[in-house]
């Protein structure tokens, strides 16, 4: 979209959306929100098993900006030639290369003709191939409820499917009449799981099997006989800590792999089928702890942690050899990669030090790829030492500002603590300037040192202010003690890490204490609730989708056990007085104290943190006489992110906000 239909959809939307300070010339300009929705970045890349081509999904707003496009390409990696696969009208996601190279799969949700319905199926997501030498894309799978997940044998020879059993309608007999029930009906059952495996390449049934609701990431053995999947059971987001690994044979016949205390998920056999990886957590029960790389047998024998040593939270894994595993560590404000030896356990850091990486894949020589950022850049998709794209030239228009690493130690003297300082163009730290606290969601989340962020940090530091990005105690990228350590003490010693990196900016003589603003999402608006239910400091915040009561939390959040897992116990196994946590931290209970003027957003649907909570805060500020706005966005769940005109007005509105009170 252009930028003069990008000026139409701002006053489209609200007359307080930010305008341009320059006119359009050859002079960068201040970034926008528009700018920062607009910037073309590749998510989920693949690689053809010799390198020769990248596959990668470019997701952008639609021309009116209600919903989200996604486009497949193709490139060369030679002569860096891209072509579209895929149309922007329809969905498509997971591409994949087969084991030969030959076809690029891939979810689409295009019409496709039907042979054994002898019509056209109208947008149904199923499993599509493109043929490279052709240039031709065709349907591979019908499925009636559509196509999920998917995996290849190692062979190339089998292609396994996962789909949902289809839902029976419910309905109500009265007497000689049925009524179709609409009621909801709790405990809500999720529907099982599907897995149907055909014959590649004709594409041939060659048996189906159900599978129960929880069933995922799906993995052939290396004899082809037994596909892996890890599974919790039910399907239940509440159930994340109770997965484990389970296999089913071509005759149907069901086996448990692992049955250890904790989650067990993401199983990948080596090269030659003697060893398969998986991923373990250090404490069974909360969703914080570090997680490992251990190896086991395929008999279930000879289990082995191979990351025992590496105190860090592992993100992600493969294969790069039969001797070899290349990962991905979340250290202080980067995520970086490492190649281990599963014979000696000695690893080699492979990521360059400014950069954080991620989506690993490796050639069949050996060869690595990844996809790479850092504060100047964007995604960037990296093969061995070369680059093989240029997605970061669309920051050259913008003056952006820049940002370094604060680092600092928390208080009481348990942490060397980090955050980013986002600054403004021509920084001058002889002068003063209004700044905004971002709070990460989580807890167990981080802000990395790159230059995209959820929040709207960019176009906050082109009009002039400092934006801070703390990693306190709880967050990832520290030790499992650093991310342990808000157990029992959720808004304790986290609130105080935060403050104590805004005192030691205060510090510095570059900040006006006087102009200071805090916002964050769901953990994040959690503490940004509870900071400003325990300070004045702050002159404006943003609170999104956040917890304002734990007891309204536990009660309707599809996670219930998240206060079990922080606080150690339910609510009613304690007397119901400020001692118990989910009085004594809940900013519900200080509302009185609350004097800063917030604004509230929240999406209709959220599962994570229910609506009840930002109606509850709303309601207790704008009966203390508080400042406050609430807006609420139909059909939008946790991050307000599913149409791209609501993304928007979330980042304007903050940035809007800010300006009112802090200006």
């Amino acid at each position: 979209m252009n930028r003069i239909n990008s000026f139409l959809l701002k006053f489209f939307f609200y007359s307080f959306l930010l305008q341009l300070s320059e006119p359009l010339s050859s002079q960068q300009l201040k970034p926008d929100v528009i700018d920062l929705i607009n910037l073309e970045v590749p998510v989920a890349p693949a690689l053809s098993p010799d390198g020769s081509l990248i596959a990668y999904i470019i997701r952008k707003p639609s021309e009116d900006y209600k919903t989200w496009e996604s486009v497949l390409h193709l490139k060369n990696s030679k002569t860096l030639v891209v072509q579209q696969v895929t149309s922007s009208k329809f969905r498509v996601s997971s591409p994949r290369f087969s084991t030969d190279g030959a076809f690029l799969y891939f979810v689409y949700s295009a019409p496709y003709f039907s042979a054994e319905k002898k019509d056209t199926v109208k947008e149904s997501s199923q499993v599509w191939r493109y043929s490279i030498k052709e240039g031709t894309a065709s349907v591979v799978t019908g499925l009636s409820e559509g196509a999920g997940e998917y995996n290849f044998s190692s062979d190339g020879t089998r292609l396994a499917v996962l789909t949902s059993a289809e839902e029976p309608e419910l309905s109500l007999r009265i007497g000689s009449t049925t009524l179709t029930a609409d009621e909801s009906i709790f405990p809500k059952k999720n529907p099982d799981n599907i897995l149907t495996v055909y014959t590649l390449p004709e594409g041939n049934l060659l048996y189906s099997y159900t599978l129960d609701p929880g069933a995922q990431d799906l993995v052939f053995s290396p004899d082809n006989h037994r596909v892996i999947y890890q599974s919790n059971l039910t399907g239940d987001y509440n159930d994340e800590q109770k997965f484990d690994l389970y296999s089913i044979d071509s005759a149907g016949k069901k086996e448990q792999m692992t049955n250890y205390p904790g989650p067990e998920t993401e199983p990948l056999f080596s090269p030659d089928g003697k060893n398969f990886i998986f991923k373990t957590q250090t404490v069974p029960d909360i969703e914080f702890a570090e997680t490992d790389i251990e190896m086991m047998n395929p008999d279930g024998t000879g289990r082995k942690n191979l990351t025992a040593d590496y105190n860090f939270n592992v993100q992600s894994f493969i294969w790069r050899n039969k001797t070899s595993i290349l990962f991905i560590g979340a250290e202080y404000f980067h995520s970086v990669a490492y190649e281990m030896d599963i014979r000696t356990g000695k690893k080699i850091r492979i990521s360059p030090a400014d950069k954080s990486v991620s989506d690993l894949r490796v050639t069949v020589d050996g060869r690595i790829f990844w996809r790479e950022e850092s504060p100047e850049t964007i995604a960037e998709l990296v093969i061995g030492n070369k680059k093989l794209s240029s997605f970061s030239n669309q920051l050259k228009e913008f003056r952006s500002g820049s940002q370094e690493v604060v680092l600092y130690k928390s208080s009481d003297g348990k942490f060397d603590l980090n955050g980013i300082l986002f600054k403004p163009e021509g920084f001058d730290p002889g002068k003063k300037y209004p700044m905004i606290v971002t709070i990460h969601g989580g807890p167990y989340g981080y802000f990395k040192n790159v230059y995209q962020q959820s929040y709207p940090t960019k176009v906050l530091t082109s009009l002039g202010y400092l934006v801070f990005a703390p990693n306190p105690r709880g967050s990832l990228g520290g030790s499992d003690e650093f991310g342990q350590a808000n157990r029992y003490d959720l808004g304790g010693g986290d609130y105080r890490d935060i403050m104590d990196g805004v005192e030691f900016l205060i510090g510095k003589g570059f900040v006006d204490a006087d102009r200071m603003g805090v916002t964050g999402g769901s953990y994040g608006g959690y503490l940004t609730n509870w900071t400003i239910s325990q300070t004045s400091l702050f002159k404006a915040a943003v609170s999104m989708y956040g917890i304002f009561s734990f007891f309204t939390d536990w009660s309707n959040s599809w996670q219930p056990v998240f206060e079990k897992m922080y606080f150690g116990y339910y609510y009613w196994e304690r007397p119901i007085d400020m001692s118990n946590l989910y009085v004594n931290r809940s900013p519900a209970f200080y509302a009185d104290k609350i004097k800063t003027p917030t604004l509230i957003l929240q999406g209709e649907k959220d599962l994570y943190t229910d609506v009840s909570n930002s109606r509850e805060m709303f309601q207790a500020l704008n009966t203390l006489g508080v400042p406050v706005e609430f807006a609420l966005y139909p059909g939008e769940g946790h991050g307000i992110r599913n149409k791209p005109y609501h993304y928007a007005n979330v980042l304007s509105r903050s940035v809007a906000w800010f300006e009112k009170y802090l200006k």
